[in-house]
């Protein structure tokens, strides 16, 4: 006995199909840029403008087509970025380096999570 199936989604499940990938790494992108706003130092040495936390959010997430990245867009960002947090005396409280690693590996799954949910909910 043999089978033929024949499966013909409908235009906007089809659609929806094709964008959910994207929409789900820009919204894990956008989400993890959010979530670490609030552990990216606001002053290192001189630099105490909160210059770093401002460039990450004007910068937002950038790119398209299931290639995005998000960063901290000042002259000085690497070296904050690689600093010790065991042998760093971090200024204003709370703060770290590494703070979108940190925030994946802290909420990671839960940014997962909701980036599915909300990208299947809003296309289908």
């Amino acid at each position: 006995m043999n089978y033929e199936v024949e499966f013909k989604p409908n235009p906007k499940v089809e659609r929806g199909l094709k964008e959910i990938p994207d929409d789900i790494l820009y919204s894990i992108a956008r989400q993890t840029l959010d979530m670490s706003v609030n552990i990216i130092p606001k002053s290192v040495g001189q630099a105490t403008s909160g210059q770093l936390r401002r460039t990450s959010l004007s910068g937002g997430v950038r790119g398209s087509h299931q290639d995005y990245y998000i960063g901290s867009y000042t002259n000085y960002a690497v070296h904050v970025w690689n600093m010790n947090d065991a042998t760093t005396n971090w200024t204003t409280p709370n703060t770290h380096s590494q703070w979108y690693t940190r925030t994946l590996k802290k909420s990671g799954q839960t940014i997962i999570n909701n980036a599915i949910t909300r990208s299947w909910k809003e296309k289908m």
